[in-house]
């Protein structure tokens, strides 16, 4: 007390605390109050920092109920209550727990933009509540329900040929319905004649549970059994207009129907697919096929959906039928059905006598799907939309043993590919000649890898002599130099080289056109000229090959990564146990050492 008196004193001077001393000393142990003198005095930095920052001046000020200061921003948030998140989704079709929108760290404007954000949220919440009432079930609909059900039953038993009815037990039957629904019958002989439409409605949701409605129901489903009864006799009457309802409730129009319960606008509000793509493209670099992959993954979803779809009404029900709809796609959908979209192509497709075979599953997880994916989850990182209705959203492909879809080419085959006369009798190598050697000794990803190397791209790194490999390339890792195995310049590679050079070409492949053209023709001719009817050994396959002879041959798997393209050949990326040797020189002794025998297929030519 003797040390706490001149404190309180000091305090009551400056007019921290009243001059009370019963108000004062509450006022001492109020943390609000502590915080202040403690801070400046510099007696507990710690948690007074802790209590100004949530109690300071800026978070003291009550912007208002639904407005909270977090992670240094004020957010307008409403919990959506329990009964009403049914109706307030997200993208990907799960319930809304709230309604949140960030309105920035100055509370001036923050407190500004609340009103008109809150009053969208009122809205919103009050639409839900109008879709719940509308949800519970009515006495007419009710009706209606039971209506359809008795002639659905009716029709039933006339084409199973069970309908037994007996006249004189039928009028009586009509008879006690009509004092039922005239209220002359209730109680236990009611639930008797009536009871079980109510039962079975009830058990459906499509009628109320309350014991109070289910006496004016009983009435009702009364009256509509006649009705049903009445149409049952002009069926056997044969007539072909069935007579008018008579009961009120089935005449009662049904209710417009209300507007679905959207978020309030945001920027990316009314953004069709096609320019959510050009915004893409306009910030996010990538090769020209990846570009056109994701133009055609954007078209077969507009195709889909319908043009003119805004980004935020999309789905995860939308893509989820998306995924449905291209298991039963064919490929090439485009070429063999011109103009149609994929619903289109799978229906013209059905009706083939013999279809066309389907998109893989590999092909749309790790393409279709895949491509929409990265796509619409750069839209939510950039708040053009609040979710991304296509995360996770794949084929179930199983965990199972799968048949590789590519596959090397075994030693038997390769001797069949280089004996063959197309290569031993050629006076002089041919575009085709050249591209299947490339292949088989870059370990080339594609054929159009290949086709596109220029004379430019061959060139001497280190005494080396190197082909880069960089315009076919897809990533960084792809864009590589490949040292020339020892067997090309034996075959004469750097000849044909120096020869184009003479003649002013810029292309190691100056006529090869279309870029397709070898791929099609070795994969439709020579295989099968050479005995190879494998459909899993592809041009692709040369490059397992050389994958497979590098291990084979004891190279370091790092050394063989930078070959084949798996590893990063930048300077942050090379890492040469052999502190002796460059990563060219590792590379150069490593890919030499792997002998294909294809020098002693063409022994005739050395």
């Amino acid at each position: 007390m003797v040390e706490g008196a001149p404190l309180l004193r000091e305090y009551t001077r400056k007019g921290i605390v009243g001059s009370n001393p019963i108000f004062s000393a509450i006022n001492l142990i109020n943390p609000y109050f502590l915080g202040y003198p403690l801070f400046y005095r510099g007696l507990c930095y710690k948690p007074c920092y802790k209590i100004c920052y949530k109690t300071g001046q800026q978070g003291m000020k009550k912007l208002g109920k639904n407005l909270h200061f977090y992670r240094g921003q004020w957010r307008a948030r409403i919990v959506v209550p329990v009964e009403l998140r049914p109706f307030v989704l997200k993208a990907d079709g799960t319930p809304r727990t709230a309604l949140e929108e960030p309105l920035g760290a100055d509370p001036k404007i923050a407190e500004k933009r609340s009103h008109a954000v809150l009053a969208d949220f009122h809205d919103i919440l009050d639409r839900a509540k109008a879709h719940l009432e509308a949800s519970k079930p009515t006495v007419s609909g009710a009706a209606k329900a039971a209506f359809e059900a008795e002639l659905q039953y009716d029709l039933q038993e006339r084409m199973g040929g069970k309908r037994i009815a007996s006249p004189i037990l039928e009028r009586i039957y009509t008879d006690k319905l009509r004092l039922v629904a005239s209220g002359l019958i209730t109680g236990p002989e009611a639930e008797a004649l009536i009871g079980y439409a109510v039962d079975s409605l009830t058990e459906k949701g499509l009628a109320s549970a309350l014991s109070s409605d289910r006496a004016e129901l009983l009435k009702v489903l009364a009256s509509v059994r006649l009705d049903s009864l009445a149409v049952s006799h002009s069926r056997d009457a044969g007539q072909v207009y069935a007579p008018d309802a008579r009961t009120p409730e089935l005449l009662m129009p049904d209710p417009a129907p209300l507007p679905a319960v959207n978020l309030p606008a945001k920027a990316g509000d009314g953004m069709t697919l096609d320019q959510l793509l050009t915004r893409f493209h306009g910030e996010r670099e990538g090769a020209e096929k990846t570009k056109k992959e994701h133009a055609v993954a954007i078209r077969m979803l507009t195709g889909f959906l319908g043009k003119g779809v805004s980004i935020r009404q999309i789905t995860r029900a939308d893509i989820l039928r998306y995924k449905d709809a291209l298991k039963v796609t064919p490929s090439n959908s485009q070429q063999r059905f011109p103009g149609m979209t994929i619903v289109q192509a799978a229906r013209a497709n059905s009706n083939l006598a013999k279809p066309y075979p389907v998109l893989q599953a590999a092909t749309i997880n790790g393409k279709w799907l895949m491509h929409l994916n990265n796509i619409f989850n750069w839209a939510v990182r950039n708040d053009l939309m609040p979710d991304n209705p296509a995360k996770g959203v794949q084929i179930d492909t199983g965990k199972g043993f799968k048949e590789p879809t590519r596959v090397p080419f075994s030693n038997d085959d390769l001797k069949a590919i280089f004996s063959h006369p197309f290569f031993v009798e050629a006076k002089a190598y041919e575009d085709r000649h050249w591209a299947i050697l490339l292949a088989l000794y870059t370990g080339a990803r594609s054929s159009s890898e290949v086709q596109r190397l220029k004379l430019v791209d061959i060139y001497e790194e280190q005494g080396v002599p190197v082909l880069h490999m960089i315009e076919a390339s897809k990533n960084v890792q792809s864009r590589r130099i490949v040292p020339v195995h020892k067997d090309l310049v034996s075959l004469g590679l750097m000849d044909r080289v120096a020869a184009l050079r003479k003649k002013g070409e810029t292309k190691l492949f100056p006529s090869w056109e279309p870029v397709d053209k070898i791929n099609r023709w070795f994969l439709r001719t020579y295989k099968k000229e050479v005995g190879i009817d494998d459909s899993r050994k592809v041009f692709h396959s040369f490059r397992h090959n050389l994958k497979t002879a590098l291990a084979r041959y004891g190279v370091n798997r790092d050394v063989s990564d930078l070959i084949t393209g798996h590893k990063d050949q930048s300077v942050g990326g090379i890492y040469i146990s052999d502190q002796a040797l460059t990563m060219v020189q590792a590379m150069s002794d490593g890919i030499n050492r792997v002998d294909f025998g294809v020098l002693g297929y063409l022994k005739c030519r050395q």
